[in-house]
């Protein structure tokens, strides 16, 4: 599969140039090759901060070998069904498009360098709708959740101190190694551990940063206050207010919802979205990442309504109706966007 017919259709979509037909290719193949969705949002940044300036045509086979081989962790499509050969043809793609997929690519290395540390050569990312496992080489299990990134360097296994770089969550079971610590470093907080089992949230763009342990021990540090150490026991969650640098500690209490219950701030690994007297308004960024869409909250009242409740296979459709159950409002559904009025 080439993947340059993907970039080339986003990039005909946020043109507004996209018929029906290429909307809907576009749309099987990103269910066929989910991970494509990091594409979009990068695309869409471009698209936002750019012109769309061109370059030359003969660049472009180049230019994508080079960008695929230097971000090919970055972009590892996984298939999640078959589409039938032939039922589209290729698209042509015009000069202007041409040379936004190609200034697309040539940016994509600058953005990936401004936003990571060179010396990180390994990243594994899960877009939005999309949960990832993983185990690292030494051991330790990942959930990444959507929205998030996790890099560090190739040798981390072997290094005194093994190190890893996350943005936005994941809930970590670190192999134990006494002579080993292992650190989370985000972009507010770090985590240092030997063995054990834990949730960070810390999404940029967010006031807030989150740690929660399940089992074990965790010795917590906010990156401008490094001399002042927080430890946490099992069943605590610390939170730290970016805005009004504000420390607290919790204890983590289940949710119980119907007959069951869950704990919130780790059912996600589960793929169970755990919401409890939340606002419509604080719920917005849980549901873009979840569902993969664009939410707009057109009218104040929906913004204040609050829910409590768990997402396991719905879709956006069905959970949005779920919600006008509890509350009164309407919403407008397209293929990648919601508007709640």
């Amino acid at each position: 599969m080439d993947k340059s017919l993907i970039i080339a259709l986003l990039s005909k979509k946020m043109a507004a140039e996209a018929t029906q037909e290429e909307l809907e290719q576009l749309r099987l193949l990103i269910e066929k090759y989910p991970d494509a969705i990091y594409y979009e949002e990068f695309l869409q940044e471009l698209w936002e901060n750019n012109s769309g300036s061109q370059a030359p045509q003969s660049d472009l086979d180049q230019i994508y070998a080079l960008h695929r081989n230097k971000y090919k962790a970055d972009f590892t499509f996984h298939p999640a069904e078959e589409i039938h050969a032939g039922r589209y043809s290729y698209l042509h793609v015009s000069g202007v498009l041409l040379g936004l997929v190609v200034v697309a690519l040539l940016c994509f290395g600058l953005w990936q360098h401004h936003k990571q540390l060179p010396t990180h050569d390994t990243h594994i990312v899960a877009g939005k709708g999309i949960r990832k496992k993983v185990v690292l080489p030494d051991g330790t299990l990942v959930w990444l959740n959507a929205g998030s990134k996790l890099s560090y360097d190739t040798g981390f296994n072997q290094q005194k101190i093994r190190q890893v770089f996350l943005t936005g969550e994941a809930f970590f079971d670190v192999s134990h190694r006494k002579s080993q610590p292992f650190i989370v470093h985000t972009e507010k907080i770090s985590v240092k551990v030997l063995g054990t089992a834990f949730n960070i949230q810390a999404y940029p763009g967010e006031n807030k940063s989150e740690a929660t342990l399940i089992r074990g021990s965790i010795e917590l540090s906010v990156n401008d206050q490094s001399g002042q150490k927080v430890i946490l026991n099992p069943s605590e969650k610390f939170a730290f207010s970016t805005e009004k640098k504000t420390m607290v500690i919790n204890h983590v209490e289940p949710v119980k919802i119907g007959n069951d219950e869950y704990i919130e701030e780790t059912s996600w690994k589960d793929n169970q979205l755990v919401f409890q007297d939340e606002t419509l308004e604080e719920l917005k960024p849980r549901l873009e990442r979840w569902f993969n869409i664009r939410i707009s909250i057109r009218s104040d009242q929906p913004k204040h309504y609050r829910f409590t409740g768990v997402f396991k296979n719905e879709t956006i459709n069905e959970a949005l109706e779920a919600m006008q159950l509890i509350k009164p409002f309407t919403f407008k559904l397209t293929r990648y966007d919601v508007i709640i009025y």
